[in-house]
């Protein structure tokens, strides 16, 4: 799961990036339009939207960084459109006071994600065609759809109807948004109604998680199963703010979920504390997903709901009877009064995957689980019965079906292998601890210390990961010079907030003087 936030904040940076560089120095500005709002929407989940005011493209114009996350060919293609369009006084007057949306849609038949750019015109069609003049083809692909070449080497698809102008690297986008228009849109209803309160930000990126699964699928190598499972096909949308700095890519904004049944709703009504677990894990750790649970008898009944919408819950109750039974124990009750009020998935550069959760007092916790686990090695157990840590946290948990533990400071941490313990172990004796880095640090300053729920990548520790996740075009670009070499991590962070959740995205660049001759292999 946490590769797939990542990702998202790839996909967030490509958006903004593709912004400036074919709108930058444009001087226009104007409300929102629900035609060319429906044209992008019916076809993207990820949607940027701005006012083409003269502040945003000379701030943008100032954010170096931006540009790192696109590809040579990309750029120098959207370069072009830009300055095709911004140089013709015609165009650049019909455009004048105009919306702009861009969508990022996956490519047919390829590895490749295209784009889509909708806005509108005031000016008579035949106008625009002419003022294109021999950068368009004679021929038409289809009523009002043209080839639009500003140079030898660049090609796009233009369309018109009416006054709505489409522009995209496909025509099969071009003609889906001139004449598949949809309405009633569940997507482009959400950004209207979030744009209503959204007039005074710069710009504004919109996603939408149901239609996540089929763009995250032109980067990602594996399926969307397993860890990924829980985002596909999320009922889910998200509104967030840009704010411009040159040191991070900093988002603000909502995140609601549509689903009352999957696991991130269980916590929306979940105080937001300071994520002290976060201490335990070790200076290697590549992404981690942690989890606030203040109160878990209230929080438990949500879950038990969550079960029953899986059809796991008589079967669950039934296990824990039966275990119950079994070592005369009362599982139940030692699960809601000695968890404390954290639990956390992370997984290091290696691969290997944990699981813990805070408690009140440890060596309480040992001593109960004494008859339901095994010695396996000095302070290393396993459980004799499966599925216990998934009965009690659910989704988070499932990959341990019967795992290895220890419990050491009032954490019970786990793993499917006993060497993984043994190296956490190893990390945490010796205080070599994500922490305790500087990079990890100065990245934790610039976010809340108190969430909900955080996601959370750090870049240089998930070089191997990504090498086997991200398909090689996307992998090139991450290990780029040019790309994502000088920024340190990703976090996507939910605080609860009657029923949804405030969130920040952050992308974090270096601080100088930290840019490490590191072992990245770059293209």
């Amino acid at each position: 799961m946490k590769k797939i936030y990542f990702t998202l904040g790839l996909l967030v940076l490509a958006t903004f990036a593709m912004a400036y560089l074919y709108f930058s120095k444009q001087n226009v500005e104007r409300s929102a339009n629900e035609l060319s709002l429906n044209a992008v929407a019916q076809q993207s989940g990820f949607v940027l939207s701005f006012e083409n005011d003269k502040s945003f493209y000379e701030i943008l114009s100032g954010q170096e960084l931006l540009q790192d996350v696109l590809g040579e060919e990309k750029s120098s293609q959207l370069i072009a459109l830009k300055n095709t369009l911004v140089a013709n006084a015609k165009l650049y007057h019909a455009l004048a006071d105009q919306k702009i949306y861009i969508g990022m849609v996956p490519a047919a038949g390829t590895d490749q994600i295209d784009y889509v750019l909708a806005t509108q015109f005031e000016a008579d069609p035949k106008n625009i065609v002419s003022a294109l003049g021999k950068m368009l083809s004679n021929v038409q692909r289809k009523p009002g759809q043209y080839d639009l070449s500003p140079n030898d080497s660049t090609h796009f698809v233009l369309g018109l109807k009416g006054n709505l102008l489409i522009i995209s690297n496909a025509a099969q986008h071009v003609d889906n948004a001139l004449n598949k228009q949809q309405k009633d849109i569940a997507f482009a209803n959400y950004i209207q109604q979030q744009g209503r309160f959204n007039k005074n930000t710069l710009a504004n990126l919109y996603l939408d998680f149901d239609h996540l699964p089929s763009l995250l699928k032109q980067i990602l190598n594996s399926n969307l199963t397993g860890e990924l499972s829980i985002l596909n096909k999320q009922q889910a949308f998200a509104s967030l703010s840009y704010n411009f700095s040159k040191e991070k890519i900093l988002l603000n904004g909502t995140t609601t979920i549509g689903q009352a049944n999957t696991y991130e709703a269980l916590y929306t009504d979940m105080p937001a504390q300071q994520q002290t677990i976060v201490q335990l894990l070790p200076e290697k750790t590549a992404n981690y997903t942690s989890y606030t649970l203040l109160d878990y008898n209230s929080w438990k009944k949500k879950f038990t709901s969550w079960l029953a919408a899986k059809k796991e819950d008589q079967r669950i109750a039934e296990h824990l009877s039966n275990l119950n039974q079994k070592y005369r124990l009362n599982l139940q009750q030692i699960f809601s009064s000695y968890f404390k009020d954290q639990l956390i998935t992370f997984e290091l550069n290696t691969g290997e995957k944990f699981g813990a959760i805070c408690l009140k007092n440890g060596e309480k916790v040992n001593q109960l689980l004494l008859d339901l686990s095994a010695d396996y090695a000095t302070d290393v157990k396993i459980f004799k019965e499966p599925y216990i840590p998934y009965a009690f946290f659910g989704e988070p948990f499932k990959k341990f079906e019967r795992p290895f533990y220890t419990i050491i400071d009032n954490y019970l941490v786990m793993s499917n292998y006993a060497s993984s313990i043994e190296v956490f172990l190893n990390s945490y004796n010796n205080n070599r601890l994500l922490t305790n880095t500087q990079s990890y640090i100065n990245f934790s300053d610039q976010l809340p210390s108190a969430a909900t729920i955080c996601y959370y990548v750090d870049l240089k520790n998930s070089v191997d990961i990504f090498g086997k996740n991200l398909k090689m075009p996307y992998y090139r670009q991450y290990l780029s010079k040019n790309g994502f070499r000088s920024y340190s991590a990703f976090a996507y962070q939910l605080t609860a907030d009657k029923g949804k959740f405030q969130s920040n995205v952050l992308l974090y660049k270096k601080m100088a003087g930290m840019l490490e001759t590191d072992t990245l292999k770059t293209n």
